[in-house]
């Protein structure tokens, strides 16, 4: 009978261990992933905000340069458009942002880059994206540094938890032959 104890607790030291340093192994892939999103989100953002401009200057007669120039002489005109083209240069701006903390951090720290500005989303620019993101994503093992380093801290996380799920059965067990 020890010998199927020891076995099962070996089994599910290794199995929580593997899962979780699998598991975490995904963070650098995914994190590039979200961040070449928000890239190709701020884009095409940002094509529109170039196309609804060019549209207001040629139909208006706007002389204006910047986005906050012809924000100000569009809102004479049609203050809801200038409404609305201002949230999207402020949406762009915070893709591009987004992006640029993200692909600014060591490569080490990206995920949690990522993370941190996913969780810092008070207008709710980025949750759309990493939503898409998390739902078209495909696992896969990339080796590179990084994951390898996620993926041993994942190993260690794994099994201890482990560990503590097994010390928990067997405090458990040892409470009722007390009693």
């Amino acid at each position: 009978m020890r010998f199927l104890e020891r076995w099962l607790t070996d089994t599910i030291s290794l199995v929580l261990a593997l899962a979780l340093g699998l598991l975490a192994m995904q963070a650098p892939a995914l994190t590039h992933e979200y961040a070449d999103s928000l890239l190709q989100v701020a884009q095409d953002v940002r094509r529109d905000i170039d196309q609804r401009e060019a549209s207001a200057r040629q139909y208006y007669g706007i002389t204006a340069a910047g986005d906050a120039e012809v924000i100000a002489a569009l809102q004479a005109r049609e203050p809801s458009n200038a409404a609305t083209l201002t949230q999207s240069v402020e949406r762009a701006g915070a893709l591009q942002a987004a992006y640029d903390r993200i692909e600014g951090a060591a490569p080490l720290l990206r995920p949690v880059a990522a993370a941190s500005d996913a969780l810092r989303d008070p207008q709710g620019y980025k949750a759309s994206v990493l939503r898409t993101t998390l739902d078209t994503y495909t696992p896969q093992l990339v080796l590179s540094t990084a994951a390898a380093i996620y993926g041993l801290a994942g190993v260690i996380v794994g099994t201890l938890l482990a560990s503590l799920i097994i010390s928990m059965g067997t405090a458990r067990r040892q409470t009722r032959r007390v009693w």
